[in-house]
């Protein structure tokens, strides 16, 4: 972290034009977005928020549940939309990426020029079936969420036969699951802020009817996007690496037009 108060790693050009803003997968960190970071235009600073609980990061306490989370990525996130801002989160991120877009105040909601929310289910579907318990592996076991990594992939093979490895990857994976199984929906409703669903055509882990329930989320149709790959293709494959690069070349050649 560049500075031990702060959620977020930050990278790219200080004056930039627009800003993104990414959220990692559970189980994951900041460094997982830092290859997109770097091939992004010029004209676009990254903001990558991080969960507490990372290699490096005993000073900060996990966050007890879902609201936790979010209102430090919230207040951290108000302090840097100031300029036109792509967000996007991955899996869990993506609930992030959804709520903090939507309860941004006013002015700066108005900043937003897409959400992309990727290999994630639904808002609405997360909420309804969230149990919220009160503490981390009361509804997923260890074994369980051991499972989860393997059906998710991301994690190469040899590394789940390494005992320290998977006990460490399992507790992590079990706080930040714990995030998602006490996620609320941003009051009061759908929002107008525009969003895009990205998603890996071969995620055997995310059902198209899933995916469809972000249209619940929004006024306008969200826009769905099939990416070559599994759960994990936004971090393994170019195709989706590309098409961002092109979606913030669009938002700099926008925000320069409307400056002009």
């Amino acid at each position: 972290m560049p500075a031990a108060e702060k959620s977020y790693l930050r990278t790219g050009n200080r004056n930039a034009a627009i800003r993104l803003l990414a959220f990692h997968h559970g189980g994951g960190s900041a460094l997982s977005f830092l290859p997109l970071a770097r091939s992004l235009p010029e004209e676009c600073e990254t903001f990558i928020f991080e969960l507490a609980g990372r290699a490096g990061d005993a000073d900060r306490i996990t966050a007890a549940d879902y609201e936790e989370a979010y209102t430090r990525f919230a207040a951290d996130a108000v302090d840097v939309v100031d300029r036109p801002v792509v967000v996007i989160g991955h899996s869990l991120g993506a609930l992030f990426a959804h709520n903090v877009a939507c309860l941004l105040p006013d002015a700066q909601r108005e900043l937003v020029r897409t959400v992309i929310v990727s290999a994630s289910r639904s808002a609405a579907a997360t909420a309804e079936t969230a149990p919220m318990p009160a503490e981390p592996f009361v509804v997923r076991s260890r074994a369980s969420l051991l499972g989860e990594l393997r059906n998710f992939g991301g994690v190469r093979p040899e590394f789940l036969e390494d005992a320290d490895f998977v006990d460490a990857a399992v507790t992590l994976l079990g706080h930040d699951l714990h995030l998602a199984d006490t996620y609320t929906l941003p009051q009061p409703g759908p929002t107008s802020v525009p969003h895009q669903v990205w998603y890996g055509t071969d995620d055997a882990t995310l059902s198209r009817e899933e995916r469809a329930r972000w249209n619940e989320s929004c006024l306008a149709p969200p826009v769905h996007r099939g990416f070559p790959g599994g759960h994990f293709y936004l971090y393994e494959r170019p195709e989706a690496g590309a098409a961002l690069a092109e979606l913030v070349a669009g938002t700099v050649a926008a925000a320069a037009g409307s400056s002009a």
